[in-house]
């Protein structure tokens, strides 16, 4: 049997009971990393010596029922400071100095008995909603011709090919929609949790900065992840109740949206009916500014995380998208002329009240992965044409700080696969995972793409 490719309720159930040592089945998922060349692209290091020397100590815990996720393999996108390695903000012109402790993401996966076997690949600053650097042009499981989305989406891409049945991802404004576009280009299930916006002038750096949201293949593992990192007892998925839910499928941010996307949102919002729950076409209110607050909070990001490693050797796109948001910065136009994911999460919570609606739900992505290609060597003007409406789903929501959720529902005609978003009004989260656990179960979909074996 090998321990890749098995869920990570699977896995910790089997440690903590003694029926498997975290060490084997970590060694089991260091191997699918040595064998399968998307981890050459996915991940820019492993941590063979340490994270089995970290299950070994997991399997000397004698008492390891307190161990939610005892024994789990993690890819923590390279972004992340993980103690005894430098993060890697995406390029190699964006290395920090050798981290003396963790983030406290990583601290509490770890806490809860998880190893970090490897690092994901990451847009530089976390801007981007695709993944390549360096000639490095990482593959889309489903099709090849298309890419992984992005900030983090070389940990989506390890979790998508059975690396490691949990990821956490860079997430929160002004990354690209966080690890739920990575994870609807990929076909997995990923959440970003709730955060309330922080007032602009006031600590930017808090809110601008980044989050961490988690990836996984099912509900059940994404739910996991999610309690180890907020310390709290894992919750089983069940049954809602009846639920008004509404579903749209224009896109809040300029994009086209295919027919694809559309048939899939269809046939999602008729199980979801067909599951018991009142479903209505509806458009959320974003309020006027969320195009700008978008503009002003992807640009200001780009200017406040540059300053951790400094404009020199930054690719072109972003160097550029760095000038732009140090004067927007500096002028204090975010936040005040172009108005703040304050607004427009105060617009959406006065529509899921007023409507009294429980879920939106929308299209992961608006239509196809991008293509695989050097975004990274493009010009600002190509990627914001070209690439940037992947996110326009996904982004407004971070921007809002909103708890929202990826989770797919089949595969495209093109081959790629189908995903769609569901969000929440604030303390929805419990929600959203029942919702999602829903659709999975009824839809059936792949875990993982066509053509992935564990021969």
């Amino acid at each position: 049997m090998s321990w890749s490719g098995t869920t990570a309720q699977q896995i910790a159930k089997a440690v903590r009971r003694g029926d498997a040592d975290a060490a084997f089945v970590v060694d089991h998922h260091l191997r699918r990393i040595e064998d399968h060349r998307e981890a050459d692209a996915a991940l820019t290091g492993v941590r063979k010596i340490e994270s089995l020397a970290e299950a070994a100590a997991v399997d000397e815990i004698e008492n390891r029922d307190s161990l939610p996720a005892a024994g789990v393999p993690v890819v923590v996108c390279e972004q992340l400071p993980v103690t005894g390695h430098a993060p890697r903000l995406g390029s190699n012109a964006a290395v920090l100095p050798i981290a003396d402790t963790d983030h406290r993401a990583v601290q509490r996966i770890r806490g809860a008995g998880a190893v970090v076997v490897a690092f994901g690949r990451s847009s530089e600053l976390g801007l981007w909603p695709a993944t390549d650097d360096d000639g490095n042009v990482p593959g889309n499981p489903w099709r090849p011709d298309r890419g992984i989305g992005g900030p983090s989406g070389g940990t989506a891409l390890a979790v998508a090919t059975g690396a490691a049945p949990i990821g956490i991802g860079l997430d929160g404004p002004g990354s690209a929609g966080g690890v739920r576009t990575a994870a609807a280009a990929c076909g997995i299930v990923a959440y970003s949790p709730e955060h309330v916006p922080a007032d602009i002038n006031s600590d930017p750096d808090h809110w601008l900065g980044g989050h961490v949201g988690v990836m996984a293949t099912t509900v059940d593992d994404a739910a996991l992840a999610y309690a180890a990192l907020t310390h709290r007892a894992p919750r089983s998925t069940g049954d809602p109740g009846r639920l008004r839910i509404a579903a749209t499928n224009i896109a809040p941010l300029p994009a086209r949206v295919d027919d694809d996307a559309t048939k899939w949102l269809l046939k999602a919002v008729r199980s979801l009916t067909d599951l018991g729950h009142d479903t209505f076409r509806a458009k959320p209110r974003f309020g006027a500014r969320l195009t700008p607050a978008s503009s002003g909070a992807w640009t200001c990001a780009a200017y406040l995380r540059s300053l951790k490693c400094g404009p020199d050797g930054l690719q072109r796109r972003t160097k550029r998208l760095v000038s732009v948001g140090e004067r927007t910065y500096l002028r204090g136009l975010f936040g005040g002329v172009l108005g703040d994911g304050n607004r427009v999460r105060r617009h959406l919570e006065d529509w899921f009240d007023l409507e009294d609606y429980d879920v939106l739900i929308t299209p992961g992505l608006p239509s196809a992965p991008p293509a695989a290609k050097e975004w990274s060597l493009e010009p600002l003007r190509t990627n914001v044409t070209h690439l940037a409406s992947a996110a326009a789903f996904t982004a407004p929501f971070s921007l809002a700080g909103l708890p929202a959720l990826v989770v797919p529902v089949g595969m495209r005609s093109d081959g790629a696969p189908a995903t769609v978003q569901l969000v929440g009004p604030p303390g929805s989260t419990g929600r959203l995972f029942d919702v999602a656990a829903q659709l999975i179960a009824k839809l059936r979909p792949r875990r993982y793409a066509p053509g992935l074996s564990w021969d």
